[in-house]
């Protein structure tokens, strides 16, 4: 593999989509835009309130810091194995409406949670005002369905991908991980889903602890990551 490959950080890709396609131009503009959404605030009118930005600072920081955990993951796809098909096209115009559809959801989530865990809310306007315990299962429905959608399309293009791996070029260690993403895509679909049903069926006073359980994908992705290794051959290692 060329040294021009590695310092792109892709140790078991070589990456074929050199050229930045169309597809690609509409994607990134969509990203911006949704990071354009996420980073509008509105402009503080006292000194308490710019003092109090700073938890605005920290509820864009997870946004963004989702958003692009996903721009990554959307562009190194690309990159990897240069797929511009119907199929492609119409799995990443749904993945672009999703992130349209749920930036304000998202961003209504992480500055909730900031506020709840920094003081924000007060006496006077307490965090039931905003969100109440009944309507916690109903809140990991939509986050959940979000992430369940969003990684099960990534399994269905990188299982796409690995299709049409005669095609592309695709060589034995570059089919393992392929297999890989689709298997931690199908992984955190999982979990999302076990999260929700787990959320509805806990008594209402654990439901909002469930979320925690997304650490978990740390655990998804090292399984997945020991199945792929364990299908390569000592000298593929």
């Amino acid at each position: 593999m060329s040294r021009s490959y590695k310092l792109r950080g892709e140790k078991n890709f070589q990456w074929r989509g050199m050229d930045v396609s169309r597809i690609e131009n509409l994607s990134d503009i969509v990203f911006a835009l949704v990071l354009a959404l996420a980073a509008t605030q509105s402009i503080p009118q006292s000194f308490d309130e710019l003092t109090g930005l700073w938890r605005d600072a920290l509820s864009l920081a997870a946004c963004f810091g989702l958003i692009i955990f996903l721009w990554r993951t959307h562009h190194v796809f690309f990159r990897r194995y240069d797929l511009q098909d119907s199929v492609v096209n119409t799995l990443n115009a749904v993945l672009l409406f999703l992130l349209l559809a749920y930036i304000y959801p998202l961003m209504f989530m992480t500055e909730f949670v900031v506020n709840l865990y920094t003081g924000g809310f007060s006496a006077e306007s307490p965090p039931s005002s905003v969100l109440s315990y009944t309507q916690v299962k109903w809140l990991y429905l939509i986050y959940g369905g979000f992430f369940a959608a969003v990684f099960g399309l990534f399994a269905l293009l990188y299982a796409h991908a690995l299709r049409h791996a005669d095609e592309i070029g695709l060589d034995t260690r570059e089919r393992v991980y392929t297999r890989y993403e689709v298997e931690f895509a199908i992984g955190v679909l999982a979990l999302s889903i076990l999260i929700i049903a787990c959320a509805f069926a806990l008594p209402t006073a654990l439901s909002p602890f469930v979320g925690m359980a997304y650490s978990l994908m740390g655990l998804v992705a090292w399984v997945c990551g020991m199945r792929a290794e364990s299908r390569l051959t000592p000298e593929e290692t």
